[in-house]
């Protein structure tokens, strides 16, 4: 978190250098009254890091060490990672010289702080600040009345809660690992070849089972989810968790998993989408933010498929909490189980999901199993695009347009063919590949990386449109 603030104040440093605009200058004191209550919070979070962290003039340089590579993708460490280690080599330094700098001793009293209610069975979660994140570049016209900004609610906890959610959940990743699947690939702790598992792996594991098949056609489903976090049932995660639980303790008696089950427990009863979002989602919420005709959509229309009433009930997840990527492997684990059982080829990464095999009656009946599974965990999955909704009925030519957007589709025929309802290409985790084996990223992932590089410099060319420092 300190590393991601002294970068942030390194990009206003390099537009203070290009501009004269006192706007640009973030050396002076120009806090804008009514701050909205995110604000807030980064400006609090701000100010506790750095009291309890040195300044960013007297952080040790790393050396020699700069050229050292990653472990996890061997690869040259980033600015941010330099950043890191340096701060690391700072904290070192103080502490083996007993340090009496301000910001050393507070440090000290925060950390033992930290353990202190970490350690303790009665630490409780606080509720979390909720953030609207745009989905979409923020709208200001609108074509008709139905038309909203929709957002994700990301959830922010203090500074205290973050590190401690964050250590339970590394120690549960790790106890519990060896509970879930192997087709399982996000959010896991084993390595392969010293290296944790990706979305890097699924691409593999696809492109050596149609290597090793050897057909001309394979058949696909493509499965997403709608709102999954927002969408988890209390209930059914605290079911699981419970059992997955006692089988870690009778095969290891003497761990101790009360402390992790009291936080685990705790950060589940801090939030609720039905509870905590919805109480935000008005006008005046929309208004401290300036989004117009913002929304957080969820599954009203669809909610009475899976429930009679909701009011006892505790729905969703927070986004951007620690432990939601471990809740989505507890609550996804038996449906790997029963899907691994299948001949297909079955692969998820979170709450993204595709089967491949050569026979489409197999994909099928696979299909089918995940479906019905998924609806006795009360989720919803994308309606699934029908083959005729994905081509022209005339020439049986592909609607690309249709195809891309289906978020769930299939069973598919997959080969070299553009028509006669085949398609060369399917889509996962960000990537989309052909049936000659080629890799490309989606488009929608390539054309949001183009809109932040457009963001990053309209800001510098509005900096120096007017008081450029020097030609």
């Amino acid at each position: 978190m300190r590393v991601k603030i002294a970068k942030n104040r390194n990009k206003q440093h390099l537009l203070h250098l290009l501009t004269s605009d006192s706007n640009y200058n973030y050396h002076l004191e120009n806090k804008k009254d009514g701050l909205n209550e995110f604000e807030e919070y980064q400006e609090d979070l701000k100010k506790q890091l750095t009291e309890i962290l040195p300044p960013r003039r007297k952080w040790v340089k790393i050396g020699q060490n700069s050229r050292v590579k990653n472990e996890s993708n061997n690869e040259f460490l980033t600015s941010n990672d330099k950043n890191f280690y340096s701060l690391l080599k700072t904290i070192k330094k103080h502490r083996q010289h007993n340090s009496k700098e301000v910001w050393f001793l507070k440090l000290q009293v925060f950390i033992k702080d930290v353990k202190s209610s970490a350690l303790s069975t009665s630490y409780t979660v606080n509720e979390p600040l909720i953030f609207p994140k745009l989905k979409k570049p923020l709208k200001k016209i609108f074509q008709d009345k139905s038309e909203k900004n929709n957002c994700r609610p990301l959830s922010m906890y203090s500074l205290k809660d973050r590190i401690i959610l964050s250590q339970t959940n590394k120690f549960l990743t790790f106890i519990l690992d060896d509970e879930f699947q192997a087709s399982s690939y996000a959010f896991r702790s084993k390595k392969i070849n010293n290296r944790t598992i990706s979305h890097h792996n699924c691409i593999r594991d696809i492109l050596s089972y149609k290597k090793d098949k050897s057909v001309k056609e394979l058949f696909v489903v493509e499965c997403d989810m709608k709102g999954f976090y927002d969408t988890v049932n209390h209930k059914i995660i605290l079911k699981a968790f419970n059992k997955l639980s006692a089988n870690i303790k009778s095969l290891h008696p003497s761990l101790n998993l009360e402390q992790s089950s009291q936080i685990f427990k705790s950060f589940l009863n801090s939030y609720a989408f039905n509870v905590n979002v919805k109480n935000h989602d008005k006008p005046t919420y929309w208004e401290n933010y300036n989004i117009l005709r913002g929304s957080f959509p969820w599954v009203d229309n669809q909610i009475h498929e899976h429930y009679t009433s909701i009011e006892d009930e505790r729905i969703g997840i927070p986004q951007g909490g620690a432990l939601s990527g471990l809740i989505a492997n507890i609550y996804l684990n038996d449906v790997d189980k029963k899907l691994e059982k299948s001949p297909v080829l079955y692969i998820r990464f979170c709450d993204d999901m595709i089967i491949i095999h050569e026979d489409f009656q197999t994909c099928r009946v696979a299909k089918k199993e995940y479906v019905d599974s998924l609806n006795k965990l009360k989720l919803f999955p994308h309606k699934f695009k029908k083959t005729k909704d994905l081509f022209n009925s005339e020439n049986r030519k592909i609607k690309y347009k249709k195809f891309w957007e289906g978020k769930s589709k299939g069973p598919f025929r997959w080969s070299n063919s553009f028509k006669d309802y085949h398609f060369p290409w399917i889509t996962f985790v960000g990537y989309e590949i052909n049936f000659k084996g080629d890799i490309r990223v989606r488009k929608r992932s390539f054309l949001k990386e183009q809109t932040k590089q457009k963001i990053i410099v309209n800001e510098i060319r509005k900096a120096i449109t007017n008081n450029q420092r020097c030609k």
